[in-house]
């Protein structure tokens, strides 16, 4: 197997986007209506939030992209630490990341953000955490493989 930072960082933050958007699919069974990972992506990539099958394709696909870039970060980032604590630096860059990603669409006032309720920011943080906790697993299993 090959070791390289930015190609595990890539699979791990693959990971953490399909588990959060498991986790937002299981989300909406139980009732919640918010916005959710699709919508972020359609904001990024400045398509409106319509509905069909191509827009929610560019709002997965911008949502994984943004996963990847993220997981390539930690990758390099518990590079430069020991390999203690995973999950606890895991769950550290998911609460960071959704904090910087909240105050960025305040500052910048990105209107579909503007105004949500608490349980959409809760959902995100949820979300954040998750994706923290699935990345630096990942990371951690991939760290462990053998070169053959």
């Amino acid at each position: 197997m090959i070791k390289d930072r930015m190609l595990y960082g890539a699979i791990a933050g693959t990971a953490g986007a399909i588990v959060q958007n498991l986790y937002a699919f299981a989300a909406t069974l139980f009732g919640y209506k918010g916005p959710q990972y699709i919508s972020y992506g359609k904001i990024v990539l400045a398509i409106h939030d319509y509905q069909g099958l191509l827009s929610n394709l560019m709002g997965l696909l911008g949502h994984l992209v943004w996963d990847i870039m993220l997981g390539v970060i930690f990758a390099y980032i518990i590079s430069y630490t020991s390999s203690r604590y995973y999950a606890l630096k895991g769950l550290l860059y998911g609460a960071v990341v959704w904090y910087l990603i909240k105050a960025s669409a305040t500052m910048f006032k990105i209107p579909v953000i503007m105004g949500v309720h608490p349980e959409t920011v809760a959902f995100f943080f949820i979300g954040a955490l998750l994706f923290g906790i699935v990345i630096s697993y990942s990371l951690k299993i991939l760290d462990t493989l053998k070169t053959t």
